[in-house]
């Protein structure tokens, strides 16, 4: 009997780690494991998370072990990892420490000295994204506040390559990675001396930037010994994980569409014109993918506002999918189906559309629903005004794109992956929505297995990530719009939208909470907050 072509990814996601084992031949995946991350708050800086090597190391660990003990490790041609963009991950000297890691969720970023010299707008131009949440103001943060740990540093990666260098002592970058530090210059596709000099950053301490699929090295002794993989594996580059989300899903090329749908929405368009938004709105970066760039709106919590919902008013559905073995998800899904397009009018402020040199959220807010008609305000109905506010972020984002691209085709349809994917409803309204055809793949896990393609290409399995997306990634579902709910969509996502000023003239005013706000968009009045909410 032949052995199997199987290939192993480390998935380094916001709340957990999984290891996913993928046959290569058929794209079916085989085994997975999941621990979650130890991330605890640290309690002297508000809105911090430490991450120790020590602790999480052993838990990608475990992971592998676990995943491994399902299949024949002598299976495995090849190891790869993908993961959360926009966090750092610092080595010390020994590399054996990670002096600082940072989560995308990290409110550590300190924006003094790029504000002192006015760089935000050239930071833009060149690496494609405004400074707020990103790995160089994490970096200008430790320079700041800890610069005898700054001084440590010999290494900056991603925790994708964090993951990989554990694996085989050797450390690089992909292009679609080194876009989240605002250190890459997006259309050379290289680290750019200017901005670091421009803030002290050392050139030396940047890792080589390679090609997404490139071998860096095997398994050694060590990392085989404690994470179970055979000593000699060849270890591949990690690789972002929108990019690898969107090979994943099969949106391979120019002019692609698709949304990776989890808890952040990331709405993205490829491309080969390497346009800066001249607005300074619209996310820029490098696609994993040779010669090729993707736009990207940002839906921030969608997923994780499914599940409070979920958390604390659906526990009766819970309780119901527990003991019956059905999806919990999919019961609050069934609410909304006599709930007509528009939600009887309920309109929610939660994500905004993305405007990057000056993005806050509005505090979390229903508005404009019936007391007295509990036809038109019950659970479902709440349920399916969170789903569509997600929708128009979507909407908007794409305009967005539009208006840099000059060009009213886009999207032409779209392919939807993440956990959103496993709802027909929200496929639905996204579909209705955006008045385009939806699709979804029938491997959700994009993610995953688009790094493992990556991984599949890099060792010689296939000879592009095209061909490979060719042989391995089903079609799932495709959705298409009902004409007459588009048009009440459009009429609504024109009311939300003034509805989301006036929510964010409040947050301005001080008087509300933000449900996310960097630090240099706080007005003078949320400073001064007189009302002692923050």
């Amino acid at each position: 009997m032949s052995k199997r072509n199987l290939i192993a990814t480390i998935d380094c996601g916001s709340s957990n780690v999984r290891c996913i084992i993928f046959d290569m031949d058929t794209g079916e995946q085989v085994s997975a494991e999941a621990r979650d991350w130890y991330v605890p708050q640290n309690g002297d800086i508000p809105g911090a998370y430490d991450f120790d090597g020590k602790i999480n190391w052993p838990l990608v660990c475990e992971c592998s072990r676990e995943a491994l003990s399902r299949v024949d490790p002598a299976e495995i041609r090849a190891v790869t990892a993908t993961g959360f963009r926009h966090g750092i991950f610092l080595l010390d000297r020994t590399r054996d420490e990670v002096v600082y890691g940072c989560f995308n969720m990290d409110s550590r970023t300190d924006f003094t000295e790029i504000q002192r010299l006015g760089l935000e707008k050239a930071i833009f131009e060149t690496a494609g994204d405004w400074p707020t949440l990103h790995g160089l103001p994490r970096l200008m943060w430790l320079k700041r506040h800890d610069p005898e740990a700054f001084a440590r540093v010999t290494d900056v990666m991603l925790i994708s390559d964090w993951v990989v260098y554990k694996l085989c002592r050797q450390i690089a970058i992909e292009p679609g990675d080194a876009s989240s530090t605002l250190l890459l210059d997006v259309k050379t596709r290289q680290w750019s001396a200017k901005i670091a000099d421009a803030l002290g950053i050392p050139m030396h301490i940047l890792p080589p930037v390679v090609d997404a699929g490139t071998v860096l090295g095997t398994v050694d002794e060590d990392a085989s010994r404690e994470t179970g993989f055979p000593v000699g594996t060849p270890v591949v580059c990690g690789v972002a994980d929108t990019q690898a989300g969107l090979v994943g899903v099969g949106a391979v090329g120019l002019d692609t569409s698709a949304i990776v749908g989890g808890t952040y929405w990331l709405v993205c368009h490829s491309t080969d014109k390497p346009v800066v938004d001249p607005e300074y709105r619209t996310r820029l970066s490098c696609h994993s993918e040779k010669g090729q760039w993707i736009y990207e709106g940002i839906g921030f919590y969608h997923g994780l506002i499914v599940r409070w919902f979920r958390d604390v008013f659906g526990t009766e559905e819970k309780a119901f999918a527990e003991a019956h073995g059905l999806s919990d998800y999919n019961l609050l899904d069934r609410l909304t189906w006599s709930v007509p397009a528009g939600s009887y009018g309920m309109q929610v402020l939660m994500s905004d559309v993305a405007n990057q040199q000056n993005w806050r959220m509005a505090a979390p807010t229903f508005m404009d629903w019936d007391i007295l008609d509990p036809k038109k305000s019950h659970k479902g109905v709440f349920f399916k005004a969170i789903l569509e506010n997600a929708c128009y972020v979507a909407s908007g984002e794409y305009a967005n794109i539009r208006r840099v691209l000059s060009r009213e085709d886009i999207p032409g349809k779209v392919l939807l992956s993440g956990g959103a994917a496993h709802s027909d409803t929200w496929c639905q309204i996204l579909s209705d929505v955006l008045g385009t055809k939806v699709s979804t793949p029938k491997e959700r896990e994009g993610t995953s297995i688009g790094a493992a393609i990556y991984a599949a290409v890099g060792i010689g399995l296939y000879a592009s990530t095209a061909e490979a997306v060719a042989a391995i990634v089903k079609p799932g579902k495709e959705f298409l719009p009902n004409e007459a709910n588009h048009q009440v969509y459009l009429r609504e996502m024109a009311r939300w939208q003034e509805l989301y000023k006036n929510g964010l003239e409040l947050l301005g005013r001080g008087l509300v909470r933000s449900m996310w706000q960097p630090e240099s968009t706080l007005t003078q009045a949320q400073r001064d907050d007189p009302w002692k909410i923050r």
